[in-house]
């Protein structure tokens, strides 16, 4: 009995001896391999991870900078077109009502009147005595005028009398002797006051 015990012993022995040299390696390998493919596993997740997130990131900078580019056009547009309503409004309600008023006042005989003396009067302070012609608009006949001017305006006028033009207001001067013309028509006066107060007139209409 005793011999047999010892060949079971031995058997044990080798039997232990091939579990530790096969069976615990390839179990060890195998944890090694699932500790690896573990990890593997974390690291392709991490990295999907990354790459989503970077795609992610990259589509909303794209977005970002899409909606400031339309952002950016929408304000340009915006301001364009404001601008286009005002240079409307100007045109045609403030020129157009402009014209109408600066025609009509400079249309007035005693407006003409008044303009030719003080050109006279400025004339003769300067020591200017040159003879000029007087254009005044069709609409006004010349006698009406000439029966308001002194003689010493009547005297520096060529013919002693204005002459009718094809200008809607106001008049224009020739000086004979200097080839010199002075505009002041309802269209030059017209200018020169949109020059100066159309910046007034947006402060007050468009408040800018």
């Amino acid at each position: 009995m005793k011999g047999l015990e010892t060949g079971k012993d031995k058997i044990q022995k080798i039997c232990d001896a091939l579990k530790r040299e096969t069976l615990e390696p390839a179990k060890q390998e195998a944890r090694e391999i699932v500790e690896n493919a573990h990890l593997q596993a974390a690291d392709i997740v991490k990295e999907a991870q990354a790459r989503a997130q970077s795609m992610i990131q990259e589509a909303e900078n794209v977005m970002e900078e899409k909606k400031r580019i339309f952002q950016a056009s929408f304000n340009l547009a915006c301001r364009q077109g404001i601008e286009e309503l005002k240079q409307r409004v100007e045109k045609e309600l403030f020129n157009q009502e402009l014209c109408q008023w600066i025609a009509k006042e400079m249309s007035d005989p005693k407006v003409i009147v008044q303009l030719l003396n003080s050109f006279v009067k400025a004339m003769e302070e300067k020591g200017v005595e040159d003879e000029f012609i007087a254009k005044i608009p069709k609409s006004v006949p010349p006698r009406v005028i000439n029966e308001q001017l002194t003689a010493r305006v009547l005297e520096k006028l060529q013919n002693k009398t204005v002459v009718a033009s094809d200008i809607g207001g106001g008049l224009q001067i020739q000086l004979k002797g200097r080839q010199i013309t002075v505009d002041i028509s309802d269209t030059a006066v017209r200018e020169l006051i949109v020059q100066y107060i159309r910046r007034d007139l947006r402060e007050q209409i468009f408040n800018v």
